[in-house]
């Protein structure tokens, strides 16, 4: 069977970012050249005079929301004279990077260098295509539409030169950028090998046995987990929450390994350096590098939210009414150890560069309503001196706050809120709450309760205090704070109101005051919890005291 390879196919593939080594190969290769690719890929690594290893199978993957996890191998290994070789993880976190051995044949030492191996690689331009298909039939096509039928000899990527022997028992040599197609009289193989450096670790041990278990230890980079949550209102009382977690997997293939998650930021004092067997160059000093700090300036949202959380959207249409979606209550074991707390997934699988959603726990909690409003300082009497009478609207926020009755915390994550009907509520940030502590979710604006805030100039004194050199008079001011329930049923309001100043009547509100630096003033927050009926308004009246430095004309 013909095939035909064209410059304008791979240029084609290349754009569209589908890059296939060929437009139309058979996929199958035959017997004897796997053969021989599997026989010279053992040869190739039979070097150091040991036994070459493919690595340690991992046993434990414990993953952190700062996209790091720790890896955890372990596992018999063989021998050849006290020698084996040992692939080093390319992404080891700086001094996180520990091998051991069990104690009846221990580690003398570990010399870390690059080697080169031979791999199969799909071949993606002309060049891979001819040195992949050596000793193969071909007629070449070049620019001037000549047809060159022959064999291909040999192939020297360094100088793009072909060496052909045509059918007239000639031989002949050409640039590959010279050829414009390929035409194959048989399947041609879609791929060559090419020259690979890895790192490696030659081990010599204590004793020269046939085989050693080791162990190995590293942090790095790669991986990472994402929580969500989902609630429901299952009644005016009850919720039902549920968290899942999405594992982003970019570092090496897992298979059926134990593998936890984590809550918590453990303490990455040189963050995302490498450890030095990782690299071939020399390591600058320690003592001269600045201690990491967490920040991820290339983004407003990660800095915000490091080790806490990322975004990720949820949809879709559930009605548990009839089916019963979204209602059965489970967990997932953990444990907390320090300030840690791990969930345990089990065995997992998941290749390099997927991802996965997993399941880890849902709860039916309790929760009430909640409505808050903050009003601010309009005002601001010392700075403008001058008392804006008019009378400002305020939001209402509904809320919802849920008590953590489970046996483990909830972490920093997006939760999404739908009602009993299945209706969208809205999409907040819960936030880490431990065992046993409230946390509040915001909802919406609360359409049906008004709010209106207005404050009044009531009486001022002239040269009151002299601080220093500066002298400082004093004024009076009254605010009134009006809500309005418009709701078919009762509501309890958290209405918080902040000034600058001295509060004299706060109309049993509960005060909080700050000292600010460079004021005479203080920061004051006061804060009432009003309940009303349904349809009914209530007033709140408050008064406070600025000193101030009038102007000189």
């Amino acid at each position: 069977m013909k095939t035909k390879i064209s410059r304008k196919s791979f240029k084609l593939k290349a754009k569209s970012r589908k890059l296939k080594a060929y437009h139309c190969i058979a996929l199958s290769l035959k017997l004897y050249a796997l053969c021989l690719f599997l026989t010279f890929n053992f040869l190739t690594l039979q070097t150091f005079n040991c036994s070459a290893q493919t690595g340690l199978p991992i046993r434990k993957l414990t993953i952190f929301k700062n996209s790091t996890c720790m890896v955890s191998k372990e596992g018999p290994l063989k021998t050849k004279d006290g020698k084996l070789q040992l692939p080093v993880p390319a992404q080891a976190l700086f001094g996180t990077y520990w091998l051991g051995a069990s104690k009846e044949n221990n580690i003398k030492s570990i010399v870390f260098e690059n080697d080169t191996v031979k791999k199969q690689a799909k071949a993606k331009n002309f060049s891979q295509v001819l040195l992949g298909n050596i000793g193969k039939q071909i007629t070449i096509t070049n620019y001037k539409n000549d047809k060159i039928p022959g064999k291909i000899i040999d192939f020297t990527r360094e100088s793009n030169l072909l060496k052909m022997k045509l059918d007239n028992g000639k031989y002949s040599f050409m640039e590959a950028k010279d050829i414009s197609s390929l035409e194959f009289a048989d399947d041609n193989n879609p791929t060559f090998r090419s020259d690979s450096i890895i790192r490696l670790a030659n081990i010599r041990t204590e004793k020269s046995t046939d085989n050693i278990s080791l162990h190995e230890y590293y942090m790095q980079q790669g991986v990472n987990w994402i929580p969500s949550y989902f609630l429901r209102l299952v009644n005016d009382k009850e919720a039902r929450l549920e968290m899942k977690a999405t594992l982003e997997n970019y570092a090496e293939d897992i298979s059926e390994v134990e593998t936890e998650v984590v809550v918590g930021a453990p303490q990455l004092y040189f963050g995302t350096r490498l450890d030095p067997m990782t690299f071939n160059y020399i390591t600058p000093s320690v003592s001269t590098t600045t201690a990491y700090t967490g920040r991820w300036d290339n983004n407003a949202m990660r800095n915000d939210m490091s080790n806490m959380m990322q975004t990720q959207t949820t949809g879709g249409y559930v009605d548990s009414r009839t089916q019963g979606y979204f209602s059965m209550d489970y967990g997932t074991e953990g444990e907390k150890n320090n300030d840690l707390y791990y969930y345990n997934l089990g065995k997992i699988t998941l290749p390099k560069n997927s991802k996965g959603n997993y399941p880890i726990f849902a709860s039916t909690l309790g929760y009430k309503d909640k409505y808050e409003v903050s009003i601010p300082d309009k005002i601001n009497y010392a700075s403008y001196l001058y008392c804006d009478n008019t009378e400002g609207l305020y939001d209402v926020f509904h809320s919802i706050e849920i008590k953590n009755s489970t046996n483990f915390p909830f972490t920093t994550a997006p939760v999404m809120v739908i009602t009993d009907k299945s209706q969208f509520l809205a999409q907040d940030l819960l936030k880490y709450t431990p065992t046993g502590a409230a946390t509040t979710i915001k909802l919406s604006k609360a359409i049906d309760i008004i709010l209106k805030n207005s404050e009044e100039e009531v009486s001022r004194v002239e040269n009151i205090k002299k601080i220093a050199k500066t002298t400082y008079s004093k004024v009076l001011l009254k605010g009134t704070v009006i809500i309005e329930n418009h709701q078919q049923k009762g509501v309890t309001i958290e209405v918080t109101k902040n000034m600058n100043g001295t509060v004299t009547n706060s109309n049993n509100g509960v005060l909080k005051k700050q000292k600010v630096y460079g004021s005479v003033n203080p920061s004051t927050e006061v804060k009432w919890e009003v309940t009303l009926g349904a349809g009914e308004k209530k007033t709140i009246n408050y008064e406070y005291e600025v000193l101030f430095v009038p102007y000189n004309y």
